[in-house]
């Protein structure tokens, strides 16, 4: 079986191969397709495969497109912000602002977007203004480590939800920082809480754990205003 479906990407349309034959796709991918698989092949040459032909949707069709083409996903929309993979035209942006020391070089900024998104599904997103389409910072979700032996830091805790029946033991570490200009204003939380959500939702993880540096009593409340409680390494 092979249909050929569309793609709303900036206003094209990108055709999008739907298969369940390994052929049919590499010959797609060699044609320099988009391509989606369907479960149960043998040798599924597809980043994206799927149960069933049904499932199909427009998003899941925008995303393979993207994905191909190199474009960053969106992530999730709030009241005023659209939050969205990083790609590299936010680069300047990010350096200027020192977010981290893992996009020293556009090179690398590449590379993590490139490999980081594909593997894991989450990452560091970028926060962009809807009305200005600036970006204002970033935010988002990695795999938990121990920054107790990297300096004076300590973790904060979500509880997960009381409804939750069984406790589950993996979990996400959240992380955020807002351009200087953009602070106070609100857009922290907004995406914080909107993040939390896809993560829930999207991602299927309801823990999550935050570590603050040791004295930064401002991302202390913030962390705790999303209902992050003190755990270990807690002293004052």
């Amino acid at each position: 079986m092979k249909e050929i479906r569309y793609a709303k990407v900036n206003g094209e349309s990108i055709p999008v191969v739907i298969s369940d034959e390994t052929e049919a796709l590499l010959a797609a991918k060699a044609d320099g397709r988009a391509i989606i698989g369907l479960a149960g092949m043998d040798g599924n040459p597809a980043e994206f495969v799927l149960e069933r032909l049904e499932d199909a949707d427009e998003e899941i069709l925008e995303r393979a497109a993207r994905r191909h083409l190199g474009l960053p996903w969106t992530i999730c929309v709030t009241k005023r912000l659209i939050i969205r993979e990083i790609f590299a035209d936010d680069y300047e942006a990010i350096w200027e602002n020192q977010v981290g020391t893992g996009f020293g070089t556009i090179e690398k900024l590449e590379a993590y977007t490139k490999n980081q998104y594909r593997f894991y599904g989450f990452g560091f997103w970028a926060l962009i203004k809807q009305d200005s389409r600036e970006l204002v910072g970033v935010a988002g979700l990695t795999i938990p480590r121990d920054w107790s032996g990297e300096g004076s830091w300590f973790s904060l805790k979500l509880p997960p939800p009381e409804d939750q029946e069984e406790p589950f033991e993996d979990a996400l570490e959240l992380g955020y920082h807002l351009f200087l200009p953009w602070r106070r204003m609100g857009y922290a939380r907004e995406a914080c809480l909107a993040i939390l959500e896809y993560g829930r939702l999207q991602l299927g993880v309801s823990n999550y754990t935050a570590w603050i540096r040791k004295g930064n009593l401002a991302s202390e409340k913030f962390a705790e205003s999303l209902g992050f409680v003190r755990e270990g390494n807690g002293g004052p």
